[in-house]
């Protein structure tokens, strides 16, 4: 008998299992920077990935941009992020691969939920720095897995 496999296992209803356990179950928030230190979110893997992915595409094709702007890039919406005259062959093409890869988190509303909850979880885990008013982002230089990044860049390049 497979003592691994528990057919009546329940995963979330279909939803793969969190990267990071809810510390609290509060629903209503004051702000998303608020008590920071003592609630964390519930981001799985894949979530995770899908925000860092998100602002490396930022960081490369608009890095002046706020984290916010995302969705705009990855719909077409925002003519001035497509209209650029300086972005390189390999700039589109990462934009493509971007659309492609992302294309599940092109509504404002979800992409900002994502950015509030990688905002609360713990600072070692993540490999960008985002503003408390979400103005503007940066890589980290030490404090998360370095390899990251480069997975990021070998992903969309």
């Amino acid at each position: 008998m497979n003592t691994l496999m528990n057919a009546n296992q329940n995963h979330n209803a279909g939803f793969p299992p969190s990267l990071f356990p809810a510390l609290s179950t509060t629903k209503s928030w004051t702000s998303p920077a608020a008590n920071r230190s003592s609630r964390r979110a519930t981001l799985s893997a894949g979530q995770l990935l899908d925000i860092e992915l998100g602002l490396f595409l930022l960081s490369q094709l608009v890095p002046s941009a706020s984290p916010d702007a995302l969705p705009n890039l990855l719909t077409d919406k925002g003519s001035s992020f497509l209209d650029r005259p300086t972005w390189t062959p390999k700039q589109h093409k990462l934009l493509n691969r971007g659309r492609i890869l992302l294309s599940h988190i092109q509504q404002c509303n979800v992409w900002s939920a994502l950015l509030d909850a990688y905002t609360t979880i713990p600072d070692r885990l993540q490999a960008y720095d985002i503003s408390a008013d979400r103005s503007r982002f940066g890589e980290k230089t030490v404090g998360f897995f370095r390899n990251r990044i480069i997975t990021l860049r070998q992903m969309v390049g």
